[in-house]
């Protein structure tokens, strides 16, 4: 018992001194004002995208082109995490997000707001992203080095499913009552606030690595080859194709589940998503606080075989309360996996290659645009709950070979 509290005061105190460190607290606000944009986004487009054209099938087309870039450049964005100061990306990327976000804002409040400049503005919101995403992971790691990165990624969840519960719901009501103009102003307000968090960081964050291969096609095969060579890290990459095509697209058609399923608003879809937010801030908090029971791998393989599960009863459920609830077990699920993905990448591979190998994932997470296409078809022709419950199962299919060793494995 003794030994057992010892090391819950050692857990608490590792998150505790994670924090403490100021230019870590400065990069997590940003990653919070970044994600907080950035749903405040995804919810404002799949909205627009189905009261623009009354069709799922657009809605999926348009989370296309949202996400796309990550799948497009997310290697090569990795690179650039390895080869530019990383505090110089992140005030590109956010600057890069308080302009586009000012663009749409003033072209719907002209009255020239239509779905295809929404489309073609999102491509520009999605580069960002892909930009973003691997520079500010790998600064986790620069800043804290490996004995601390596992708690420093787990906290930088927190902000992000803070962010889906804050986004979400201020979407939702601006939406509802303002209009998507006052949404997309707000939108650049939270970047700016973001980027004045991120200004000074500079060389604290790391970059570029003293050993960087000398040519683009040699990082890209050094960080390819770091990621596959091992057995868990090629698991994790493989689940993440297969998490983000055929689970994580039912997101973007839950404009559709909203309107047709349970005849809500664009307050009650925020309210829905936020839901989402809310589970997965609580799984995020409770990883960040962990005690060491359970292991990086068990963690990662327990919540992609628990989710699709709870999409499936999503699917099947009519009533707002319990779907509520299920989002809310859905989003700690997703937490998991998105804390334990990078946690596992950034431990396994080496520093030279890091941001490659990252920018890898990020490729591999970015494969949901192909799942945002064939969900929007399936829910275009069968309706939203049955797209949900074939994804689900299908997902399931892909996942729980990969999955089930990655459980048993111990350490």
């Amino acid at each position: 018992m003794i030994a057992s509290s010892a090391g819950n005061v050692a857990g608490r105190l590792t998150v505790i001194e994670v924090f403490r460190e100021p230019s870590y607290r400065r990069l997590w606000a940003s990653g919070l004002c970044v994600s907080v944009a950035r749903w405040m986004d995804l919810v404002t487009l799949g909205w627009l995208a189905l009261q623009l054209t009354g069709s799922p099938f657009m809605v999926g087309l348009a989370a296309f082109a949202r996400a796309a870039p990550m799948m497009a450049i997310g290697p090569l964005t990795g690179i650039v995490a390895d080869r530019v100061p990383r505090g110089r990306i992140l005030l590109v990327a956010q600057s890069t997000g308080v302009a586009t976000a000012l663009a749409l804002a003033v072209i719907f409040a002209s009255g020239a707001g239509g779905y295809w400049p929404l489309v073609g503005l999102e491509v520009v919101f999605g580069a960002m992203w892909a930009l973003d995403f691997p520079a500010r992971r790998t600064a986790l790691y620069a800043l804290l080095g490996a004995s601390r990165v596992a708690h420093a990624v787990s906290l930088e969840t927190v902000s992000m499913q803070l962010a889906k519960m804050l986004g979400p719901l201020a979407a939702g009501v601006l939406l509802a009552r303002v209009g998507p103009s006052a949404c997309f102003a707000a939108m650049a307000l939270v970047y700016a606030t973001g980027l004045v968090f991120s200004i000074g960081l500079g060389r604290r964050l790391g970059g570029p690595g003293a050993a960087a291969p000398s040519s683009i096609a040699a990082s890209m095969r050094a960080g390819l080859q770091a990621a596959w060579s091992s057995p868990t890290v090629r698991a994790v990459l493989l689940v993440t194709i297969a998490m983000n095509t055929l689970f994580f697209p039912y997101q973007h058609m839950l404009p559709v589940f909203a309107r047709d399923v349970l005849a809500l608003g664009p307050a009650g879809l925020g309210a829905l998503v936020a839901a989402d937010g809310c589970g997965a801030l609580l799984g995020a908090l409770a990883i960040a606080s962990r005690r060491g029971h359970l292991s990086h791998r068990v963690l990662f393989g327990g919540a992609v075989l628990v989710a699709p599960v709870l999409l499936v009863a999503l699917s099947a459920s009519r009533w707002t309360p319990v779907c509520v609830a299920l989002l809310v077990l859905m989003g700690a699920a997703e937490s998991s996996f998105a804390a334990m993905q990078s946690t596992l990448v950034l431990l396994a591979a080496p520093e030279r290659v890091r941001g490659g190998a990252m920018g890898i994932l990020s490729a591999c997470i970015g494969t949901q645009p192909l799942g945002t296409l064939a969900i929007g078809l399936l829910a275009a022709s069968l309706g939203a709950p049955l797209a949900f419950t074939v994804n689900a199962l299908a997902a399931l299919v892909v996942i729980v070979p990969l999955a089930v060793p990655l459980v048993r494995k111990p350490g």
